[in-house]
């Protein structure tokens, strides 16, 4: 079985866990969707699969997902010593229940709709209180509707709370895979937040693309602003993105593995041929992201 380059294991801060109905993913808003091929499949949250081609395992890694014995199993078997694991704020207490007896290599991003107002800021701030192992809160400004952008006054609420509790703002950039207006996910939008909220750590993913290089002039003048490797297989890595790894943004870059959709040995056996340097890899497979989201040490 191949390896990560780098001892110790690795942190994954985006890994889909399916143990309950609950978690089958987040259907798009239907008032969002337009085009004739997107309204046919709602409400399937498969609206990118045409991006993960399914290879010959994916059945497989699907059916030890809906498994929560043998995902964690899964996890130690390929060194993922901590992992956090995405959930709908409406998720039943029986799944944070079951997430929190594995709490030391289990951590959890809830996402949470902004237009939610003060109902989603009293859902976070009662599961944050039962389960210290949420440590973020998810946003996919694509997914809200009416479409706004993270700079918008209905997401501040939830920023100042995440600043009081200290998570971290897991957020999607760049073009969305359902056919929804890309405008709202161009991360220039971040910048206006990163300013308002300096005590704030904000942690970009899913590519950024075709606004890698402002992702990149972003990580260079926010210190607390951080860039993950969602929905991207190593060879697919946007070059200035692994040119800031080897220099200057070495403490920036997070890698993630988006599993099941994308196999841990095609991740580990495509990352150990790309030309990071040895030295930044401790950082970019787990340091970083024990850091950003203010992780304890996992187990050995």
């Amino acid at each position: 079985m191949a390896v990560w380059p780098v001892e110790g294991g690795v942190v994954d801060p985006f890994v889909v866990l399916k143990s309950d109905p609950s978690l089958e993913g987040v259907p798009m808003p239907r008032e969002a969707l337009r085009d004739p091929d997107s309204l046919r499949v709602w409400p399937s949250t498969d609206l990118a699969g045409y991006l993960f081609g399914k290879d010959s395992e994916r059945e497989h890694r699907e059916s030890i997902a809906a498994d929560i014995d043998l995902w964690v199993a899964n996890l130690e078997q390929w060194q993922i010593t901590q992992a956090q694991v995405p959930l709908p704020a409406s998720a039943p207490d029986a799944v944070f229940d079951q997430l929190a007896e594995h709490a030391d290599r289990v951590f959890l991003s809830v996402r949470a709709d902004p237009h939610d107002g003060m109902l989603a800021v009293r859902r976070i701030r009662s599961l944050v209180e039962r389960y210290p192992n949420v440590r973020s809160v998810s946003l996919s400004p694509h997914m809200t509707y009416p479409l706004i952008p993270p700079n918008s006054r209905e997401y501040y609420p939830l920023y100042a709370l995440c600043v009081e509790l200290e998570l971290a703002v897991f957020v999607n950039v760049g073009f969305p895979a359902p056919r929804v207006p890309a405008w709202a996910q161009d991360p220039i939008h971040l910048d206006d937040v990163c300013w308002f909220f300096p005590d704030l750590t904000v942690v970009m993913r899913h590519g950024g693309e075709p606004w890698v290089e402002t992702c990149v002039k972003m990580l260079l003048r926010w210190p607390n602003l951080y860039y993950a490797t969602t929905g991207f297989a190593p060879r697919y890595y946007p070059q200035p993105i692994i040119d800031l790894l080897n220099s200057r943004g070495r403490d920036r870059v997070i890698w993630a593995g988006y599993w099941p959709m994308l196999s841990y040995e095609r991740l580990s056996t495509e990352l150990s041929t790309l030309p990071i340097k040895a030295d930044a890899l401790p950082a970019f497979l787990r340091d970083n992201a024990r850091r950003a989201f203010r992780l304890p040490a996992g187990p050995a």
